[in-house]
């Protein structure tokens, strides 16, 4: 069990439920988020029949080699400092993963963590507004821990990879603890950002040229990426000279 791995300290931040099998953990979450659960409700499901990530897209999410898991929060913030939740979740999952792997991570910009370069996570923030505030937020994280057994799809073979070869429950328990612990630390001192830093030093798009794509996944222009600015924004450079600060519900990125 995920709680028995929380330090004491954290271990009040949350109360955790775990499921064999959901159709998606955001999808529970903001049932009882809407339902009045409180802060710090985990939902954890083995397997997701209909995981989801950004801009409607799937979320491959086969039986007991993943770790997905959404989080209920009531943070008090301005909407506009939303990204701040996926980007804390970022670096959270980075730095558990490299305590687990003893590897480097990177993380593509908004919100997907890579480890030996290829995608192992996914981080999918969704919520409610209650006029310039928000009402509540789920967190969805979604972390391969070892290679299906069956290999991933044919869409996902060349761009999908896993922290490890092999995993046990106990072992994703300990790594979700750990994430959740990380979490929380930033998460309490949101707009502080004091995970700024750690966020753009793992950042993998820096100095790349990138295609900016729609919800679709059409390539709309070609740009070069400059880094990330205070707010999360990417900074990028276009064909024509100009610098642009795009945010995340802007646009899609490729390689």
């Amino acid at each position: 069990m995920i709680q028995a791995f929380l330090s004491s300290s954290c271990c009040d931040c949350y109360t955790v439920a775990e499921y064999e099998m959901l159709d998606s953990t955001n999808t529970k979450a903001r049932q009882l988020a809407e339902n009045g659960a409180a802060e710090g409700t985990v939902i954890v499901a083995h397997q997701q029949e209909q995981g989801r990530g950004r801009f409607g897209r799937s979320f491959f999410s086969p039986s007991s080699t993943g770790l997905y898991m959404s989080v209920v929060l009531r943070p008090r913030i301005a909407a506009e400092h939303a990204l701040y939740i996926t980007t804390a979740a970022a670096v959270a999952v980075a730095e558990a993963a490299e305590n687990l792997t003893g590897e480097p991570t990177s993380i593509k910009w908004v919100n997907d963590v890579y480890c030996r370069g290829k995608k192992v996570c996914g981080i999918l923030t969704e919520g409610r507004m209650d006029g310039d505030t928000l009402q509540y937020a789920v967190l969805g994280i979604g972390v391969n821990l070892a290679p299906p057994s069956e290999g991933f799809p044919d869409d996902l073979s060349d761009k999908a990879g896993a922290l490890l070869q092999t995993v046990s429950a106990e072992t994703r328990d300990r790594l979700a603890a750990d994430i959740l612990e990380r979490f929380w630390r930033y998460y309490t001192a949101l707009e502080k950002k004091t995970f700024l830093e750690k966020y753009r030093s793992r950042s993998l798009l820096d100095g790349k040229t990138v295609h900016l794509l729609t919800a679709d996944g059409t390539p709309t222009q070609t740009v070069q990426v400059l880094g990330v600015d205070d707010e999360f924004s990417l900074i990028v450079k276009g064909e024509d000279g100009n610098i642009r600060h795009l945010s995340s519900g802007e646009v899609s990125i490729r390689l």
